[in-house]
């Protein structure tokens, strides 16, 4: 409907626009005419007023109101206006009064019958007025050249006249009529060729969309083989993981087992050098498959993430410790700074965060040959309802990376040297599964080096404070020790400057200095220092040397050394100290020390005794009848001897058909059972013996598989606990002490 209305609106604007430029040679035609008429009579003056008027009226009323159709209306008027001029220049000749009916039939052009009215009000006034006029003798009026005119005559006139323009605007509204007809029959015409069009075209695209169907549905069906195919290949790649981790993992378990027995023995320096060898680099490989199967599990997405209250601090001193001996081998400073801001306690997964910066800390450790490492822990960004983002910086004052092989990083088994002769190991895994760990806790991981210059890994995590956010207390009321200065020797910046912000956050007043020849100096000029603290490894002048110098002449001193873990003092050298510190400096173990110095507290040095981790009396302590269900026998070799050091007499049984045997009789109350056996499997064994009448042991796994759905099939089949292989000296007691007190309730009746 909106469309047909703006149809016919398009149609009136091109009939008044071709209607118009007739006019415009009509209303030139009728000025001619009266130019032509005025010689019979001497009527220029009528001629050239009048007509001149009349054209002067329709084109201005056109001009000032071109959105008006009011100068059609003008126009008709104007029509009868030279009809009446033409007859009075002829004196009133009848033929003259035929231009009503011409102007009434130009007036058709424009399809409107209203514009016959102001000529039909103009033709009657005229007859009217000018019949009346030249009837009563009127001089100089002409209206027609008969000698009479009367009523009758008139009427006749006038009613003609109006029947010629009442057929005339008949005329024009049938036009117009017929002519909106035929727009609505055109534009129905076009609508229905459309939908002709639209039907054809509706047809085509159901015949495209037939056909892309069925490429979908081929698709499709392709893609569910392709899909089928690779949720089996990835179970296939799972089920090769676990078989290699397990294959892997026994002899391990022998080469790591057997070397910490023997390194129990009594062994001189080069042979606890060849057990610790053998020890590290069975670690170093457990480490290499540990990130395999952790790429795999991140890949697959079967890794999820912890959220435990945590402290932060105590996870990052953790991660330090592990490296604190390699890094005094290569006389190189750990440091850490986490800002006063940041909560001592928050909430993710601290294995997986450790895992980040153990991965981080190894390469900055590998690429470091002087200078430091540091890790550094800062407020990136407070969140709405607690949640924030801490950003973690780990830097180093290595080799660097060149720019170029920035971009290689965190590739997957990608390395900045790939050669044969490169100088660095490893597998490509840490960078790579380090920035998938910190997507899974929703953060960002980047690097900024320059080649020859150092490195510095920093990413983000989002978190929130832990529950248990309390700042541990130092136990030492410190009000009294407020503004006591310490004289700070260190030739390391990073070291001076986070002990000032410690020292100056306990209200105490750090002097610092980068040499002993500076601290003597600082010494001399202030006599007030309360408490000296240096490190061991300076130049020139050692911590032990400028020791030995304050002790001659300020012997009540106390000084405290900063030390790498591993050197050696003689008993004299001991005595200059009131406490030595291993580096990395622990906040809680410094308060202590300083403290304790600062109230002129004599500290008994510790001494440093390696103390066996297996102890006879331990079977005492935690008493267990155990049974080993082990098929390998050098696995079997090594549990046994580590549960004989500890004081126990284990039986072994070589498969689960054994074990089932042996637990009829109900005399073990602890079976550490392997999951992978001949005959019948650990799984199996564990159903059976859980459904014998007996009283029910503690059934721990030996499994060399670190899957999680291989961890969860023990805990299903009836297991209480699990332990992974290579066993660990430490993992093995812990567990025996905590299935001793669990057990003291009874579990399985």
């Amino acid at each position: 409907m909106q469309a047909t209305l703006t149809q016919n609106l398009i149609f009136q604007s091109e009939v008044k626009d071709r209607s118009d430029k007739l006019i415009n040679y009509f209303l030139a035609f009728y000025f001619l005419v009266g130019l032509g008429l005025a010689p019979f009579y001497d009527t220029w003056l009528i001629a050239i007023g009048i007509g001149g008027i009349c054209i002067l009226a329709y084109y201005s009323t056109k001009l000032l109101l071109p959105a008006s159709s009011l100068y059609q209306y003008v126009l008709s008027a104007v029509l009868g206006i030279f009809m009446a001029q033409f007859i009075y220049q002829m004196h009133g000749m009848f033929e003259m009064h035929f231009f009503a009916f011409i102007s009434s039939a130009i007036l058709i052009t424009y399809q409107k019958w209203k514009l016959q009215l102001p000529l039909l009000i103009v033709v009657v006034i005229h007859h009217a007025t000018f019949s009346y006029l030249q009837n009563i003798g009127f001089g100089g009026i002409y209206f027609t050249q008969l000698n009479y005119f009367d009523l009758q005559t008139f009427i006749i006139h006038v009613l003609l006249t109006g029947v010629i323009m009442f057929i005339c605007g008949l005329w024009s509204y049938q036009l117009r009529k017929y002519s909106e007809q035929q727009v609505a029959q055109t534009m129905k015409m076009a609508e229905l060729q459309q939908e002709a069009m639209l039907s054809l075209e509706r047809k085509q695209n159901q015949e495209l969309l037939e056909h892309s169907n069925q490429q979908l549905l081929s698709s499709n069906r392709e893609l569910l083989e392709a899909r089928q195919a690779a949720d089996q290949a990835n179970q296939e790649k799972s089920i090769f993981l676990a078989t290699m981790s397990h294959e892997i993992r026994t002899p391990m378990n022998g080469v790591i087992g057997m070397s910490s027995l023997l390194n129990e023995t009594a062994l001189n320096d080069e042979q606890r050098m060849f057990t610790d060898t053998i020890i590290n680099c069975g670690e170093t490989l457990i480490h290499v498959i540990n990130n395999i199967l952790d790429f795999s599990k991140i890949e697959s997405g079967s890794l999820e993430l912890e959220s435990d209250d945590f402290s932060l601090r105590q996870a990052i001193e953790d991660v330090l410790d592990m490296f604190a001996v390699k890094a005094a081998q290569l006389k190189l400073d750990l440091v850490y700074e986490i800002a006063e801001d940041v909560p001592p306690n928050i909430m993710g997964d601290p294995l997986r965060l450790k895992q980040v910066l153990i991965n981080l800390m190894s390469n900055a450790i590998k690429f470091t040959e002087k200078g430091e490492i540091g890790i550094k822990v800062d407020i990136h960004k407070i969140g709405v309802d607690g949640n924030m983002t801490l950003r973690f910086d780990v830097w180093d004052t290595g080799i660097g990376i060149p720019e170029d092989k920035l971009h290689r990083l965190f590739k997957a088994f990608s390395q900045v040297d790939s050669s044969t002769t490169r100088k660095y190991g490893g597998t490509g895994l840490g960078l790579a599964i380090c920035e998938k760990l910190v997507h899974l806790m929703n953060g960002e991981i980047d690097v900024e080096s320059k080649d020859g210059e150092g490195s510095s890994f920093y990413f983000t995590i989002n978190t929130m404070a832990g529950i248990n956010n309390t700042v541990a207390a130092n136990n030492c009321n410190i009000d009294d020790l407020k503004g006591k200065k310490i004289l700070v020797v260190d030739d390391n910046q990073t070291n001076l400057t986070i002990l000032k912000r410690q020292f100056e956050n306990w209200n105490l007043r750090p002097i610092l200095t980068s040499s002993g020849a500076e601290a003597l100096v600082a010494l001399q000029k202030d006599k007030q220092v309360d408490l000296v603290i240096t490190d061991m490894e300076m130049p020139v002048m050692d911590g032990m040397m400028l020791a030995k110098l304050i002790k001659e002449s300020y012997p009540q001193l106390p000084i405290i050394l900063l030390s790498s873990i591993g050197e050696e003092f003689k008993s004299d050298d001991r005595k200059l100290f009131i406490s030595i510190m291993n580096k990395p400096i622990k906040q809680q173990i410094l308060s202590k020390q300083v403290f304790t110095a600062l109230r002129n507290r004599s500290a008994k040095q510790e001494e440093v005794t390696v103390k066996s981790k297996l102890s006879a009396d331990f079977c005492d302590q935690y008493p267990f009848n155990i049974l080993i269900a082990e098929d390998n026998e050098v696995n079997q070799h090594v549990i046994k001897h580590i549960l004989n050091k500890m004081g126990y007499q284990p039986h072994i049984v070589s498969n689960g058909k054994e074990a089932v045997k042996v637990m009829q009789e109900g005399l073990h109350s602890l079976i550490l059972m392997d999951m992978q056996m001949p005959i019948i499997d650990g799984l199996e064994a564990t159903r059976m013996i859980r459904a014998i009448n007996i009283k029910q042991p503690v059934i721990i796994a030996l499994t060399a598989n670190a899957m999680d759905t291989d961890q969860q099939l023990c805990l299903q089949a009836g297991m209480d606990d699990y332990i992974s292989k290579p066993v660990k000296l430490d993992e093995l007691m812990n567990k025996l002490s905590k299935w001793h007190t669990i057990s003291l309730k009874p579990l399985y009746e």
